[in-house]
């Protein structure tokens, strides 16, 4: 066994080092999960370095506060939340994802004038909810899709 890892060493020293490492934080992200056990496939659809998934609208100046995502405890589904700030009044920011979600083939559940939540059974899900904080739309998305 001694004589395995001296020769594992010795190798490592004669290809250049080191393993090579990325400065992208999705990749670094996706090989720590993996190590840890988690597929990689999986991490690399949770991650919110990422872009949301397609059918997750973001209004055009949106400035995100808070994003996170992961595994839901459904086999192969994940889901996550999106908090952004933009200057747009809520009903435009409503009526603009609501017409996004439509596009995405997104069928409606339910609709306020707060609130906005549309989905096609477990594949996919959405809800934007929005109010006003500070002189600002606060909009919230919550959203979940198989992987």
């Amino acid at each position: 066994m001694r004589q395995a890892v001296l020769a594992a060493g010795l190798l490592l020293a004669a290809c250049g080092g080191s393993p090579k490492s990325t400065d992208d934080p999705v990749a670094q992200n996706v090989a720590v999960a993996a190590a840890g056990g988690t597929p990689a496939a999986l991490t690399a659809a949770t991650d919110c370095g990422q872009a949301p998934p397609d059918f997750v609208p973001l209004y055009t100046d949106a400035k995100i506060t808070t994003c996170i995502s992961g595994p839901d405890g459904q086999k192969n589904h994940v889901s996550g939340t999106i908090v952004y700030l933009t200057k747009a009044k809520p009903a435009e920011v409503l009526g603009w994802s609501r017409g996004q979600a439509n596009a995405s083939g997104l069928g409606q559940r339910l609709a306020t004038d707060k609130m906005y939540s549309a989905g096609e059974e477990r594949r996919r899900s959405l809800m934007v909810v929005v109010d006003t904080v500070n002189g600002q739309t606060r909009v919230t998305v919550n959203w979940g899709k198989d992987i």
